[in-house]
């Protein structure tokens, strides 16, 4: 229906949110964030901390996977020129962050090998471990989803 006086364009009025993969900068801010809440807060505040901030986020229909590939290397090269030492706990929540602030559905799991007791956490897509390497993943007994 037009409107007198309106100008009727064919293109939307809002262009459609690119995705773009964080870069190395924007992941090792989130790395430096998310270290310092883990350790002036705790793992579960810093979990309902994630967990508020993405829990209202849709997920995307179809991501690209390319996206997936390029955040998890924009993490793994932030977490190699990272001060310290970035272990898989900090890794896999700045990626499950980062990725879920997109709308993109990844899967943020944590698992323990009882001996010698160890506790490990990757993220996966699609029911594919994209940080790790499967077949480490599979050393480990998998505790519930503690993130959306």
């Amino acid at each position: 229906m037009a409107i007198p006086g309106m100008v009727e364009t064919s293109w939307p009025l809002r262009p459609p949110y690119k995705r773009r993969a964080p870069s190395v900068f924007r992941s090792a801010l989130a790395m430096l964030w998310l270290r310092t809440l883990l350790k002036t807060s705790g793992y579960a505040s810093t979990l309902a901390w994630i967990r508020r901030r993405v829990e209202r986020v849709g997920a995307v229909e179809h991501p690209d996977p390319a996206l997936v590939k390029a955040a998890e290397w924009s993490v793994a090269m932030a977490a190699a020129f990272y001060p310290g030492r970035a272990q898989c706990l900090e890794r896999s929540l700045v990626l499950y962050y980062l990725l879920r602030r997109q709308g993109i559905p990844v899967r943020y799991c944590h698992g323990v090998q009882p001996f010698p007791l160890v506790s490990h956490a990757w993220i996966e897509y699609q029911g594919e471990v994209i940080n790790d390497v499967p077949e480490r993943v599979r050393e480990f007994a998998r505790f519930p989803d503690q993130l959306p």
